[in-house]
């Protein structure tokens, strides 16, 4: 289903600048047996609010009530449950009710101490969260930053120690002291205070009850380089380097000439496959300083949109409807929407050794549903459930609209009145085919031919506009394409039918409405118009996707996983503002060349900076594979692939998203592959990381990049301070998230699978900085990538 922002929700005014955001592919609510009655509520029963060590079961199951509308309670109703990001794991990521309507589960708590969430989802429904506080473990280890001190005869440093468990959280209750066997060398405070007094090579020891742990003190004559014997580097604006790791952890030394102050980032990226495998990182530095610079730029381009006098600044949707929520939670909609995609994967799934036998043997006209000869004007009876795959039809008498050489437009036989002519069809028809088809089909692959008319049904219902609840002054729904229109209608040998199939290429799409005979909500054609056309291209490239796996690529799992199937689909609405508009993926687009044509703009292309702006403003609660269905996990996996795509050459970004399309496998497997294996995709995500923080700092910083760092489509430092959202001022910033680290200081870091962080600092002119990075006082997890970049 097309779920929209809730920025669509409250301005009518602004539903051009949404496109179809998230598509829904095979939504069912009950499986094949069902449960015994419709859920309509689901209830907390126990479990909620209890505590316990990090990684330990908690004593008391996790249990929620499903009840029907008259609260009754409903037996084989399915519960999901999500966990959130670093909280561990339940025994059953799905359960269904038992006699008393009573779901449950065990949840083991995740490794990172503090607020843990899971979440549990029935289809359609409120997702009910329970909440629990991880408290550390037995103390394991002393971790001191830093671990070693290079110091000048009088110089002074604080070492930072605490005592953590294994999994590197502090426990507080484990008090330190310190000591110095060498006091010779050094001398320090019970604060932790080294003070260097002679010559020479010793030891501090921080200690806690029975563990203890030593850091090394080397002392030179005064003035001596923060940095000891580790070699200085003086890097160049643009320059990216990766330092050299130990079982310590890693460290580099960097030096600025005198008369040059520079400016630094350090990025992180956790490529661990699971999204909670939680990485905890210390990064100390000494001698350096602050950032100088703002933390986000506004270059002369962005200026001049944003500032007075200027073109106004491009919208985004409404600021207040961009969710700002917890770590490990997303929007309410698109939870449920990731709850309905696995629902259809559970009972498409068992259908297809009979869709793939059925495919393989259709060898006459006689074994379509669509006739063959179809005509505008003809009756045409589809069935347009949206929320249950294989029973339960409802049936809509409609009729050909119009027929193109690639669509077939088909209107619901009671749409309201006051919508779209035959011939405003016959445009529509005339769109697809000369427009969104070519795209899609080039970027992704042909799709399949299961009606056997070589068309694509575009199928106009009021039934999409009904799924968007009374006067709401927006689309909950904007349309979608359900993967059970591919599979027979017939078992067959033994193999399982589904009934409902319409077995036909298609989708769902909104119907004008300007009286607002559905639910109250008024739909202009020309906001229906707008959005439709986004939708298409949006749901065309799920279609193509289903039909390939399902039948041209037969070895591949039927389903790709929803955050690669989706940043497809929001590529394609990419694609279409590239085509509409005349620019190209490779011309590094500013705030000046968007606003030459702001409407387009909004209306294909603002949804995907919506999305990417929740994840920027949060890296290191988002990823770009994060099993959930997200807007913050939308826009990075957008962005990623996009980035990716430019890596490939001009000639070569289609080849790249018809590789991953054309795959026999899914998620990480299948985008790794896409870019050479494992390594690489790693390789690929650190790369990313540094272009966000780098590309287009500056003219100068830009031309000294590698161009493994360059996106070649946008120039986000320019567009973001130019957009805003509704009701508010222009951004005025880059909205990337970013710490800043001062000398003497330590930021502490936890990372799941796929989250980033960046650290700013400053190195004035003359002076050397050492930069460590270690993981829980030891070395940085392989699956750990990092880069130090000169910005200025």
């Amino acid at each position: 289903m097309a779920f929209l922002p809730d920025a669509f929700l409250r301005q009518s005014r602004v539903l051009t600048l949404a496109l179809g955001a998230a598509l829904f592919m095979g939504c069912k609510k009950d499986s094949p047996t069902g449960p015994s009655a419709t859920p309509s509520d689901v209830r907390l029963q126990a479990g909620d609010q209890q505590s316990g060590p990090v990684g330990v079961a908690l004593a008391t199951p996790l249990s929620v009530v499903v009840t029907d509308s008259k609260g009754k309670t409903i037996s084989g109703a399915r519960v999901d449950w999500d966990v959130g990001v670093g909280a561990g794991s339940v025994t059953a990521g799905s359960t269904t009710t038992g006699s008393n309507g009573v779901a449950q589960t065990t949840w083991t708590l995740g490794t990172v101490a503090g607020t843990l969430r899971v979440s549990a989802q029935v289809n359609g429904l409120t997702p009910i969260v329970f909440t629990a506080t991880a408290f550390a473990g037995p103390a394991a280890v002393v971790v001191t930053s830093p671990d070693r001190a290079y110091l000048g005869i009088g110089d002074t440093l604080r070492v930072r120690a605490s005592a953590r468990d294994q999994f590197g959280n502090d426990v507080s209750s484990q008090a330190i002291t310190f000591s110095a066997p060498d006091a010779a060398v050094a001398t320090i405070s019970t604060s932790g205070l080294i003070t260097a007094v002679g010559q020479g090579t010793g030891r501090v020891v921080a200690t806690s009850g029975a563990i203890a742990t030593n850091v090394s003190v080397t002392v030179g004559p005064p003035g001596a380089s923060v940095c000891g014997p580790i070699a200085p580097r003086t890097l160049a604006v643009g320059e990216v380097i990766i330092p050299e790791s130990d079982a310590a952890g890693a460290r580099v030394c960097l030096t600025a000439p005198v008369g040059v102050n520079q400016e630094y980032a350090l990025t992180l990226i956790s490529t661990a496959s699971s999204f909670n495998s939680v990485t905890p990182i210390d990064v100390f530095a000494i001698g350096n300083t602050g950032p100088a610079t703002a933390a986000i730029s506004v270059d002369a381009d962005a200026g001049a949109g944003a500032g007075a006098g200027a073109a106004a600044p491009l919208r985004l949707p409404a600021g207040a409807d961009i969710p700002v929520m917890a770590p490990d939670e997303s929007d309410a909609p698109h939870r449920a929407e990731l709850s309905r995609r696995e629902l259809e994967r559970r009972e498409l799934t068992p259908l297809v050794p009979n869709a793939r036998a059925w495919q393989a043997q259709r060898s006459s006209v006689a074994a379509f549903s669509i006739p063959t000869d179809i005509k505008v004007g003809d009756a045409i009876t589809l069935n347009a459930n949206a929320s249950q795959a294989c029973t339960n039809p409802s049936n809509r008498t409609s009729r050909v609209a119009a027929v193109g050489a690639r669509a077939i437009v088909v209107a619901d036989n009671e749409n309201p009145t006051g919508g779209y002519s035959d011939t405003e069809y016959a445009a529509v028809a005339a769109i697809f085919d000369t427009l969104v088809f070519p795209l899609d089909t080039t970027a992704f692959g042909a799709p399949t031919n299961v009606s056997g008319t070589g068309k694509i049904i575009l199928f106009y219902t009021r039934m999409v506009n009904s799924l968007t609840p009374p006067s709401t002054n927006g689309y909950t729904i904007g349309g979608f394409f359900f993967a059970r229109d591919l599979y027979p209608k017939t078992a067959r040998g033994g193999l399982a039918g589904c009934t409902t199939s319409n077995e036909a290429e298609m989708f769902y799409l909104l119907v004008p409405d300007p009286t607002g005979t559905i639910n109250n909500n008024k739909r202009t054609k020309d906001e229906v118009t707008t959005l439709n056309l986004g939708t298409i291209a949006h749901e065309f490239q799920h279609l193509i996707n289903s039909g390939r796996r399902l039948y041209v690529n037969t070895s591949a799992t039927p389903n790709e996983e929803t955050w690669l199937d989706e940043g497809l689909a929001h590529t394609a609405e990419e694609m279409l503002y590239y085509r509409m508009s005349g620019f190209t993926s490779r011309q590094n687009l500013t705030l000046s060349n968007v606003t030459q044509q702001s409407s387009l703009f909004s209306n294909y292309a603002a949804q995907n900076f919506s999305r990417f702006y929740t994840y920027l403003i949060n890296p290191e609660a988002n990823s770009p594979y994060a099993p959930n269905d997200s807007l913050a996990t939308r826009g990075a996996t957008w962005n990623f692939l996009r980035f990716a795509a430019g890596r490939q050459g001009a000639t070569g970004e289609s080849a790249f998203y018809r590789s991953l399309v054309n795959s026999t496998t899914a998620g990480r497997t299948n985008l790794a592959n896409a870019l050479g294996g494992p390594t690489q995709f790693a390789d690929y995500l650190l790369d990313w990381t540094v272009s966000l923080i780098a590309d287009d700092y500056s003219a100068a910083t830009t031309s000294a990049l590698n161009a493994r760092y360059i996106v070649p489509a946008w120039n986000y430092r320019s567009i973001y301070p130019g957009l805003r959202f509704s009701g508010s001022s222009a951004l005025g910033i880059y909205p990337i998230n970013a710490r800043a680290i001062t000398s003497g200081n330590t930021q502490r870091i936890t990372l799941a699978g796929g989250t980033s962080s960046y650290i700013r600092f400053g190195l004035p002119t003359g002076r050397s900085t050492l930069i460590n990075l270690a993981s829980n006082g030891a070395a940085l997890p392989t699956a750990l990538r990092y880069a130090i970049v000169r910005l200025r």
